[in-house]
């Protein structure tokens, strides 16, 4: 049995906050409600990796797919084939990825594995 509103203020509140739906919004999340801030940065981060792997040019050597899936398992970051894929083609976006404890720390496990590897003009300013 429900009881009735005591002021007509209280059902017209009650009315709004119904009509906003039942979705769960983070409060961090810059991208999606999917999302949270860390996972937004982590997804650009992985992005940005992949495609300066690809690019021959930059790292001067030519990986394979699988090469690029080894490296990013081994650097911390969960990537599929598919994804590395996805990918080809598209060229690296400088000064794109923030400066977060996260990202840094994904940038500097890469470091270790490329030592000539500059993360500066990925990072942005």
């Amino acid at each position: 049995m429900t009881k009735p509103f005591i002021h007509s203020l209280n059902s017209t509140q009650n009315r709004m906050i119904s009509s906003l739906g039942t979705g769960r919004y983070r409060k961090y999340s810059p991208i999606s409600k999917t999302h949270c801030k860390g996972d937004a940065y982590l997804s650009l981060t992985r992005r940005m990796i992949v495609r300066l792997l690809r690019d021959e040019e930059l790292i001067q050597l030519k990986l394979t797919r699988l090469d690029i899936f080894k490296i990013l398992k081994e650097i911390g970051l969960k990537c599929s084939l598919n994804f590395i894929s996805k990918q080809k083609g598209k060229l690296p976006i400088y000064n794109s990825i923030p400066s977060t404890q996260k990202t840094l720390l994904y940038l500097k496990n890469l470091k270790v594995i490329f030592p000539n590897f500059n993360p500066c003009f990925l990072l942005r300013k």
